[in-house]
């Protein structure tokens, strides 16, 4: 831009000279008109270039899949638990005493002597056993998901003498 400012301003004092005016107002007004002149001139070269280049260069645009993984609770089973009687036979031995009488010959009284003997008697009550604790646990494993993905990618077939500039190819 200051080529085209000075370019003008020497225009605009020669032209100002040959016209009579002074060098100096010459001066400012070929600065002036030199720099309108470059801002229409690259603005008018700048949108040709854009123009060619949107004729000349076009795009293709490449997609690829990614995977999205979700996970969803589901039930898998059930546990039932509950209490089972089962009966068994037990046999436990017990000591039990008993009196006998004894009749040692010789006088003939009588005597009355009461007998006694233990009897067993069965009496059932529950014992605490045993605690069964129930919870549930997360255990978390870690499983692979295998899955195809597609990937589009640019593939350039040249047919004769061609030269193909290429940029640095995208992986």
């Amino acid at each position: 831009m200051g080529k085209s400012i000075l370019i003008g301003a020497i225009l605009g004092s020669l032209i100002g000279w040959v016209m009579g005016f002074t060098i100096f107002s010459g001066i400012i007004v070929g600065a002036i008109v030199g720099g309108i002149f470059f801002s229409l001139f690259t603005k008018r070269t700048t949108t040709q270039l854009d123009e060619k280049n949107k004729q000349e260069e076009q795009t293709i645009q490449l997609r690829e899949e990614e995977l999205d993984i979700e996970k969803e609770r589901v039930q898998t089973g059930e546990v039932k638990i509950h209490k089972e009687v089962v009966e068994e036979q037990k046999t436990i031995t017990v000591p039990i005493r008993r009196q006998e009488m004894v009749i040692e010959a010789g006088d003939e009284e009588q005597y009355r002597i009461p007998l006694k003997e233990e009897e067993i008697e069965i009496h059932k009550h529950p014992v605490k056993l045993n605690d069964v604790s129930i919870s549930k646990q997360e255990v978390t494993e870690i499983q692979q998901v295998k899955a195809t993905v597609k990937k589009e990618t640019a593939d350039v077939d040249i047919d004769g003498t061609v030269d193909v500039a290429r940029n640095n190819e995208q992986q």
